[in-house]
């Protein structure tokens, strides 16, 4: 299994991981004559110990997020997950921290498959078969492709998202980041499973005309529109465009407490604890329902550029 796969263009340099989930090791933009981190670059002692958590983004499936106190409830069951989060919750799925088969592999392309039943130690109760590809478009512009599939004989509750982490200063001349992402709402909640529906944002967390990205303590669940999610470094006048398929209805923002360096912005196609909200008639959760034999898909382009 090889530790890493590197994608490369004029403008752009990828660094995947098979070895860790098929995560972002790197991602790094030509500006003038230098090579600067997109991403923030992952810890070679990571990728050593394969610690997903540290790397620069990292494939969540067959679900984003958290799901509350590790029970799954579907259609009247109840199902008891792996807890594998210090807040109690199960976290993230079940492919961020597993080997990932390659399937093809060149310099501007990368393609990975996962099948749960290869795995003894999967506590999703469905199981399912999944890819995660990586293709240059044009120099500046990487797709990440994703494919979920219910290889079970039952209908099974699923979603899938990414979660990368960007640098808040590219270069020296970077002192604010601004944001800008399509927000239909937020999640409500004191911590970080919804207690609702979404409701409607205040000014203070709506992007949707963009906006700085403050670098105070952020955790929160919002339901998005179709259009681009933009990053812009204006000290630098370098951007970047997130451009996702319809599917990935929801995104998180995320600003860590104690690193102030980099922050994560995730496109997924469910809200946290989104089957379990589901499971109680809630609307709108992002939950999508997989027969046995059918597959969901889903492309996020990131492209960046300087302006």
């Amino acid at each position: 299994m090889k530790d890493t796969i590197t994608l490369k263009s004029d403008k752009l340099k990828l660094v995947v991981s098979p070895k860790v989930g098929g995560s972002i090791f790197s991602m790094e933009y030509k500006y003038n004559e230098e090579w600067v981190h997109i991403m923030r670059p992952t810890p070679i002692s990571s990728l050593e110990k394969e610690l997903p958590g540290d790397f620069a983004s990292f494939n969540m499936i067959p679900f984003s997020n958290r799901i509350e106190n590790g029970i799954l409830r579907f259609k009247g069951r109840e199902y008891i997950l792996e807890i594998n989060n210090l807040d109690g919750h199960t976290i993230h799925g079940e492919v961020r921290n597993k080997a990932l088969n390659i399937k093809s592999e060149s310099c501007t392309e990368a393609i990975m498959s996962f099948c749960s039943e290869d795995f003894d130690d999967i506590s999703w109760p469905f199981p399912f078969y999944s890819e995660v590809g990586y293709r240059f478009l044009d120099e500046n512009t990487i797709s990440i492709d994703m494919i979920l599939k219910n290889i079970g004989m039952s209908t099974m509750p699923g979603g899938m998202g990414i979660h990368p982490y960007f640098m808040r200063k590219l270069t020296s001349s970077d002192e604010e980041v601004i944001l800008t992402m399509p927000i239909k709402g937020i999640y409500p909640g004191e911590d970080t499973i919804p207690t609702g529906h979404y409701v409607d944002v205040d000014d203070g967390l709506d992007f949707s005309d963009g906006k700085v990205l403050a670098d105070d303590f952020l955790d929160n669940c919002f339901a998005i529109d179709d259009g681009d999610i933009a990053i812009e470094w204006p000290g630098s006048n370098i951007v970047l465009k997130m451009k996702k398929d319809s599917i990935f209805t929801h995104g998180i923002i995320y600003c860590p407490e104690v690193n102030r360096e980099f922050f994560a912005i995730e496109p997924v196609t469910n809200c946290n604890n989104a089957f379990n909200m589901a499971e109680m008639n809630i609307e709108d959760t992002g939950t999508i329902y997989i027969e046995p034999g059918e597959s969901i898909k889903g492309s996020i382009e990131i492209q960046v550029k300087k302006i």
